[in-house]
Order: C-alpha cells, then structure tokens, then sequence
C-alpha cells in the first residue's frame, strides 16, 4: 500500500496517526485487517533517524516473517513507517531487521 492511500483504510490510518502523534517513539508492528480479507502490517522505528525499507516476507508452515532494512535519514515522519500487504493468512507474526532483531508487536 502507499502511504498515499491511507485515507482508502480507515484503520491503517488510524493507526499510522496513533504512531504520529501519540506513540512517537514506538518501535514495534502491528497487523490490521484491510478490504477482502487480507492484512496489512504497519512498522515503526520510534526514530526519526531511520526509515525503513522491506526486504522479505517469508512464510512459513506456523509463521510469517518480515524482514526489513533500517537505514540511517532524517525523516519528515514523527515516527517513520512502512507499510506492507500480506498475501497469506497470518498465524504467528514477527518482524525482524537485518541483524535479527525483533520488532514488539503493537496493540
């Protein structure tokens, strides 16, 4: 999804606002329902100082990962995010960078 779009996913956007103006320095992903069924997770740096890039989406028999690249920037975002469309149902759910580590779920 682009960040464009948020108005046609009134949750998505919901959410990306929380993250902009109330959790600024929230690190973490969370997963939201969106049309037809399908699911979209919203990931956030909690930093101004890194944007994020998808890498991979891998899913497993009992699990989806999502691997993402921090990389260094000033951003315009409060709290820079990326938005990411999942193809399959999700069951358990982590999000990684590069070096392994986890990003906490969000609520």
């Amino acid at each position: 999804m682009n960040k464009k779009n948020l108005d046609d996913e009134p949750a998505v956007r919901a959410y990306v606002n929380y993250l902009q103006k109330d959790k600024t320095e929230r690190k973490g992903f969370k997963v939201i329902d969106v049309a037809e069924g399908k699911k979209m997770v919203v990931i956030s740096t909690g930093t101004r100082d890194l944007e994020l890039e998808a890498v991979s989406v891998d899913y497993l028999d009992d699990q989806t990962i999502v691997t993402v690249r921090e990389i260094e920037a000033n951003s315009d975002e409060v709290n820079p995010y990326t938005l990411i469309g999942l193809k399959h149902p999700v069951s358990k759910f982590k999000v990684v960078n590069e070096d392994g580590e986890e990003y906490d779920i969000g609520f």
